[in-house]
């Protein structure tokens, strides 16, 4: 197939994703769910965006690959999540309509694709309850994982789950489970080794069936994930509900973003081979949500910033000896030049809070700086015109800053809302490394401070 004549790269180039679980191309799906069913599916992929806001040990969220959504753990683990709602007027889920309806065939076909890999985690979300009995859905759900409640009954259970997806193959065509004659459900003649592959598929598997509805899962996000994530993150000014609104939007769009619906082989590359498809890499890309991709999804209220936020302790940013002697050359006054150094302690003070932590700091910072220097030209440019032949144009220089490095005047911006004075803040840091001058270019080195 084309996939499969794509060029390949090493692990090396690969941006981290060397989960073998990436190395396989999915089967697309082509349900009939409806657009509400969507929705639900991505706002529970949005609990799992939430938490890696502030968990380092959940790593990426990758949307609509194998299953609704995959979770890649900083250990070398992934989680395959399939999502099922079920509206109020449908009973509990029984442990037939958990193999066929509920997304337990889909999960163990998947499984069964990946080989079973030691690394491969499943969940099945639902809103919805289940079934109680010996071999009810409840009981199911107790046998499940690597620490089960449940040990005792745990063969008649993996016989039952195998003879339901049996059956469900004899209407729905899954590569990985065998197809057997039709028959009553007792009479299935189950292939030798399936009913033990079914319960290493109880190991790897996790039922959550405690999920909010359609109707409450917004306010359950809200109140219990994204408002509690963003006071951890000290992020002031965000718009919550249009945060969220984003990120689900996000999610979607994610979902979508697909060029190529065609169908594509179950193996794109052999597990244990380090090279792999470049086109499979950009795929996933596209579907992948990081920390980084989270944030950018935030956004600012317009209530007025502040400087220093409230309970902040005033710090003395490191540095500045470079600033004063530049303003002190420049002739500004002492009072303009104290001002400007608690500015710059603002500004330091906001970055190290306000900052992700991630590789993408060091472009915001630049981009930022790039037209803060823009605008401070621009200012000083004007000022050295205004001046009188030769005389000192320092303080009108800072004059004009002032009136003109607003946040409105930057075009890229920063990923978190800032004033004015936080823009002077990192002119004035900016200063202090000599990107620029208020005077005439000197050596700050052989001044002494005043």
């Amino acid at each position: 197939m084309a996939d499969e004549a794509e060029a390949a790269e090493s692990d090396e180039s690969d941006e981290g994703f060397v989960h073998p679980i990436f190395r396989l191309a999915p089967h697309e799906d082509s349900g009939s769910d409806t657009l509400g069913n969507y929705r639900y599916q991505a706002e529970v992929a949005a609990q799992m965006c939430v938490v890696l806001l502030t968990e380092d040990s959940v790593e990426s969220v990758v949307c609509e690959w194998h299953e609704d959504f995959v979770v890649s753990y900083a250990d070398g683990f992934v989680e395959l999540v399939s999502v099922k709602h079920r509206g109020k007027r449908r009973n509990p889920w029984n442990v037939a309509d958990l193999c066929k309806d509920g997304g337990l065939a889909h999960l163990f076909d998947r499984w069964r694709a990946c080989d079973g890999r030691s690394n491969v985690r499943l969940r099945l979300a639902t809103n919805a309850g289940l079934t109680t009995g010996k071999l009810g859905a409840t009981t199911l759900k107790a046998m499940c994982g690597r620490d089960p409640q449940v040990t005792a009954g745990v063969d008649a259970m993996a016989d039952t789950v195998a003879r339901h997806l049996l059956r469900v193959r004899w209407k729905q065509a899954y590569a990985t489970i065998p197809e057997v004659p039709q028959a009553n459900l007792a009479d299935i003649a189950i292939p030798a080794g399936f009913t033990d592959l079914v319960r290493l598929f109880f190991a790897a598997l996790h039922i959550d069936d405690e999920l909010p509805s359609r109707r409450h899962i917004t306010d359950v996000n809200l109140q219990s994930l994204l408002i509690p994530a963003i006071a951890r993150l000290q992020r002031d000014h965000v718009d919550v509900e249009a945060t969220y609104r984003a990120l689900v939007e996000r999610i979607e769009k994610s979902n979508r973003d697909e060029s190529d619906r065609g169908q594509l082989a179950v193996y794109i590359a052999d597990p244990t081979r380090v090279l792999h498809s470049v086109q499979i890499q950009q795929r996933i890309a596209r579907r992948r949500l990081t920390k980084a991709t989270v944030l950018d999804t935030f956004v600012c209220s317009s209530s007025a910033v502040p400087t220093v936020a409230r309970g902040q302790l005033p710090i003395v940013a490191p540095g500045g000896a470079n600033l004063r002697k530049k303003m002190e050359r420049g002739r500004i006054p002492a009072d303009e030049a104290a001002h400007a150094e608690r500015l710059r302690s603002a500004w330091y003070v906001t970055w190290s809070q306000q900052r992700s932590g991630l590789a993408g700091d060091t472009t915001d910072l630049a981009n930022a700086s790039f037209e803060v220097l823009d605008i401070v030209f621009a200012c000083r440019e004007q000022a050295e015109e205004e001046a009188p032949g030769s005389a000192p144009y320092g303080r009108r220089m800072n004059q004009l800053m002032a009136r003109h490095l607003t946040p409105d005047a930057l075009g890229t911006g920063l990923p978190f809302p800032v004033n004015g004075r936080h823009l002077r803040g990192l002119a004035y840091q900016l200063c202090d490394d000599c990107d620029f001058y208020f005077s005439e270019v000197f050596d700050p080195s052989e001044e002494e401070a005043s």
